[in-house]
């Protein structure tokens, strides 16, 4: 998948965050325009105003979650993508005009656009992602098969070009995937001793 992996620090940081603000989400009702209307007038007063973009942010965030369960696949559950529409949500709101804010359902339709916005992109980075592997397993299940027929028509493991040549790819792309390849199948290997040890130490 696009994107560099993250650390086990930061996934754990990442998950405590998406399981609070889905706590909070979860115990609230669709916002009251009267009450965001409140406080969106108290953005001008310099001492209420960074409460106010407090509350404002957590009075929307059924509306995030609302949004994130409707778009959730079986790739992308709710929960990443609330990730990502409730960290939109807290741009939105603190790049909010204190002279000039929006009415109450003014904002509310700017949340549902913001949010579907950026969840829409995680849901197309997703989908590029599996078409990525399957283009991927399918050139390396050819890979596999010409490995085959020119081993039993040789008598020896075919090299680079001699691959490139058979399934007319260029040599450069053979040789990336047979690395590729050759990464996976250590890694799986790495795996399966890994769950083999633990099942020993049992």
């Amino acid at each position: 998948m696009a994107g560099g992996r993250s650390r086990p620090g930061d996934e754990a940081d990442d998950e405590e965050e998406v399981a609070s603000f889905r706590a909070v989400a979860e115990t609230l009702q669709q916002p009251d325009l009267d009450r965001v209307q409140t406080l969106l007038g108290r953005l001008a007063d310099a001492g209420a105003e960074s409460r106010a973009r407090a509350e404002l942010t957590e009075v929307h965030l059924a509306l995030v979650l609302e949004t994130a369960e409707s778009l959730a696949s079986e790739t992308v559950p709710a929960e990443d993508l609330f990730q990502e529409g409730s960290g939109a949500l807290v741009t939105l709101v603190h790049g909010l005009d204190p002279e000039r804010p929006p009415t109450a359902t003014e904002l509310q339709r700017q949340i549902r656009e913001v949010a579907g916005r950026v969840m829409g992109a995680l849901l197309r980075e997703d989908e590029e992602a599996r078409r990525q592997d399957r283009r991927w397993a399918a050139d390396a299940e050819r890979l596999f098969q010409a490995q085959a027929e020119l081993r039993l028509r040789d008598g020896h493991d075919p090299s680079d070009l001699e691959l490139a040549r058979h399934l007319s790819w260029n040599e450069g792309r053979v040789s990336q995937l047979r690395r590729a390849v050759a990464e996976a199948t250590s890694q799986a290997d790495d795996e399966l001793r890994d769950i083999l040890g633990e099942l020993d130490s049992d």
